[in-house]
């Protein structure tokens, strides 16, 4: 019997290396008031690779952020003083094939980044803005996922979601960190905060937790002679 081994290291380098693509936003609207609309407009968003974040991976944060007013003064819980829809819309121009959204958090020095949300879309022929914060938005679309961020700035989170065909994407803030214990953290929660966010074009499926497994890993294969 005769055992060789083999490396596996080199089989997933090239493909975790490998920077992705991102959609351009053309647009971006809200039915939040900004707090600094000057110093930290609305458009900081989607800044874009390069940008708002490292155009290579990982594609951590490099750029500004935005933040909403505080209605319910320091300390609040801006979702709930609001008491109403929080939303968030991004027009990519024409009807693309989304099936991630990628997130980049607000402050891990207070608790006002936007922790809970969930998705609506429209298509080009239904239209965008007109709908912003309405239920008929993208009435032809029923996926609604959702999602929770962590308390992070600097890591670009990706989530993953059935593929949809759309132009609008309607983001909806449900929650902040208002209330949570996040390590040594401050205060917070009287605005809602974000970093970016954007869309990855036909992202490549991330390699099973199996094959993480095995990554630098040695697999033996015994042949008989």
């Amino acid at each position: 019997m005769k055992t060789r081994a083999i490396s596996l290291t080199g089989l997933f380098v090239g493909a975790s290396l490998q920077a992705a693509v991102f959609y351009p936003i053309s647009d971006i609207g809200t039915n939040m008031n900004s707090g600094n609309p000057g110093g930290n407009p609305l458009s900081n968003i989607i800044q874009g690779a390069g940008v708002g974040f490292d155009a290579a991976e990982p594609h951590a944060n490099t750029g500004g952020t935005w933040y909403t007013d505080a209605p319910g003064g320091f300390p609040s819980d801006y979702i709930a003083v609001n008491a109403g829809p929080e939303y968030m819309w991004f027009d990519l121009g024409q009807d693309v094939v989304l099936t991630e959204i990628s997130y980049w958090g607000y402050a891990s020095t207070n608790l006002n980044g936007m922790r809970e949300f969930n998705l609506s879309f429209a298509t080009d022929a239904e239209g965008g803005a007109a709908g912003l914060g309405d239920e008929s938005f993208g009435a032809s679309i029923a996926d609604n996922p959702a999602f929770t961020a962590i308390l992070d700035p600097s890591p670009r989170q990706s989530f993953t979601f059935s593929p949809v065909t759309a132009r609008y994407v309607q983001v909806e803030a449900t929650s902040t960190f208002f209330g949570l214990p996040q390590g040594g953290a401050g205060a917070g929660g009287d605005r809602l905060g974000i970093g970016e966010i954007a869309f990855e074009n036909n992202p490549v499926p991330e390699p099973s937790t199996g094959l993480l497994a095995m990554l630098g890993a040695v697999v033996l294969l015994r042949r008989k002679r």
